[in-house]
């Protein structure tokens, strides 16, 4: 027999101009079956072609191997003394620096993968295919760094059809094979239905920004509407399943395409009926869905919309503990487009000075912030009691990611001394890193009972009051609202008394503006003259652009 050294085994290839050797040995059949290695044997090589690769014998049933040419030849050994003896054989190829041997599948959809065969294939800078650039899976890559491997690269919108073109050091081309791309991504039709994804296990080894990830898509495609075949709206449905809701997980999607129609709706549950999308009463979940920078809200029964939200191409959700077993991700979109789809194990921030606060979870009212509020015992308890129970004032509250959205549930006792003073002031302000600060918080109070709003405090910029009754015995909502999609530190204090109180946020210097706070009546959009509301639109269109 006849086998390769542990090099040109383990690297698959010969290089041209490159040496390896090979190894014979000799067995002798006994009666019984069983083989005895003999030793001492002299042997002959010979190749099948010598243009490809030369072998020149050595001592002790060794041979040397040349590479000559790219191909593949067959180095054979033969026992001098035994005329009757077998030929041993072994296959050797030989191949240039790099080369594409072969790419699967030859027929793609947007955001699968193609997987590219050949000799040092890790060294591709770049392909194309088409009009889109592949985008590289690093951690898909299989082989030997000198020798054969295969990597997997994912196909994005605009790619089309055609024989892809690489790049590498010192080496550029198109590939033999030629690709098919359909213009759907591979979850298509998924308006109807979700796509299920489970997102179980701990994630990795890929990462995100040092998180491990759960799901890891960055080539999905919003393909061009279709009436007759998307239904009613153009929309991509995802449904993520996790067993495990204790553990922090972040849902992020960045799109490239951003006009009027396009949103994300992160929801416990939904269902569609063929004509629209609605929330599922399913006992025991607290249907609730959040649009980050969509301006609309609801939760158990109770819908939200702020005044004002910037809208990003972007939309993150991050859960310090899940509100269910399950979370469905509804994109809406208008034109198409490419865009990514990242789960990961962790809170993921987009500053890392920045970090989710003490409160956390509360990024919705009727589960998280009610669950706060029961949350009494112990030094880290989170109830929020006003009145002959004291005040509150924090300055470790954080916006952690844009059009994060802040709830916090509190109560006002009854004052024994003064009974008559049922006013509650409020302050916010932001605690920027630099002088500059970009952020815009608003605030928002509602009775939580029957979520009706009581006051609101709406200015540009980071630095909010609001004055208003109070029922004692009462609890109420008070949301923390990111306008501007910039995420912040930020304090709040919480006293009762009349306008005039002096209640300054820890951290932050008391401002005129907070000092003459005004009391604040709830206004809905429907009270509010046309007039009145281009104006407030077109004070809202100054603060960015």
């Amino acid at each position: 027999m006849v086998s390769p050294s542990d090099s040109l085994a383990a690297h698959g290839i010969l290089d041209r101009g490159g040496r390896d050797q090979v190894f014979a040995r000799a067995y002798h059949r006994l009666t019984n079956g069983d083989s005895v290695q003999l030793t001492n044997i002299a042997f002959t090589w010979s190749s099948s072609d010598k243009n490809i690769a030369a072998v020149e014998g050595g001592t002790e049933g060794s041979a040397d191997v040349t590479g000559v040419n790219p191909g593949f030849a067959q180095i054979t050994a033969r026992a001098v003394p035994f005329e009757k003896a077998l030929d041993g054989a072994a296959t050797v190829r030989v191949a240039d620096r790099f080369q594409i041997d072969s790419i699967r599948p030859l027929s793609i959809h947007y955001g699968d993968k193609l997987r590219f065969y050949g000799v040092r294939i890790q060294q591709l800078f770049g392909v194309n295919q088409g009009f889109g650039s592949l985008i590289p899976d690093f951690f898909s890559y299989s082989g030997s760094l000198e020798g054969l491997g295969y990597i997997d690269y994912w196909v994005p919108f605009p790619s089309t059809s055609a024989r892809p073109f690489y790049i590498g050091p010192g080496f550029f081309g198109n590939t033999a094979d030629s690709i098919t791309v359909d213009s759907t991504d591979l979850y298509e039709p998924n308006y109807a239905f979700p796509t299920q994804l489970d997102i179980n296990g701990n994630g990795g080894p890929r990462t995100f920004s040092g998180f491990p990830t759960l799901y890891f898509n960055p080539a999905l495609s919003y393909e061009p509407y279709n009436p007759l075949t998307d239904g009613p709206f153009a929309v991509d449905w995802y449904r993520f399943a996790r067993t495990d809701t204790t553990q922090a997980v972040t849902y992020i999607l960045n799109s490239q395409v951003f006009d009027d129609t396009a949103f994300a709706y992160f929801t416990d549950s939904v269902y569609f009926n063929g004509s629209y999308y609605s929330a599922i009463d399913v006992p025991g979940i607290a249907k609730w869905f959040s649009s980050p920078g969509n301006g609309l809200y609801y939760c158990d029964g109770q819908s939200f919309a702020p005044v004002r939200e910037r809208r990003t191409s972007s939309a993150i959700l991050a859960l310090r503990t899940l509100p269910a077993r399950q979370v469905h991700l509804l994109s809406n979109y208008g034109k198409s487009g490419p865009y990514s789809l990242i789960v990961v194990k962790g809170y993921f921030t987009v500053d890392r000075r920045i970090g989710p606060d003490r409160f956390e979870e509360n990024d919705n009212w009727c589960q998280f912030a009610n669950s706060n509020y029961n949350d009494s015992v112990g030094p880290s308890a989170r109830r929020i009691l006003l009145g002959i129970f004291g005040n509150f004032n924090d300055s470790t509250l954080t916006i952690d990611n844009p059009n994060d959205i802040d709830w916090y549930k509190f109560r006002v006792g009854l004052d024994v001394l003064f009974p008559q003073d049922t006013m509650l002031t409020i302050h916010a302000k932001s605690r920027p890193f630099t002088a500059v600060d970009p952020s815009d918080i608003d605030m928002y109070v509602f009775d939580s009972a029957t979520f009706t709003q009581r006051a609101a405090s709406t200015n540009l910029g980071s630095t909010e009051a609001l004055t208003f009754r109070v029922v004692p015995g009462v609890s109420y909502f008070l949301g923390v609202i990111d306008a501007a999609a910039e995420p912040t530190r930020y304090s709040i204090c919480m006293q009762r008394g009349a306008p005039g109180v002096t209640c300054t946020p820890q951290g932050s210097a008391l401002q005129a503006s907070m000092a003459s706070s005004v009391y604040r009546v709830p206004v809905r959009a429907a009270d509010v003259p046309a007039a009145v509301q281009r104006a407030m639109q077109s004070l809202r269109a100054l603060k960015r652009p």
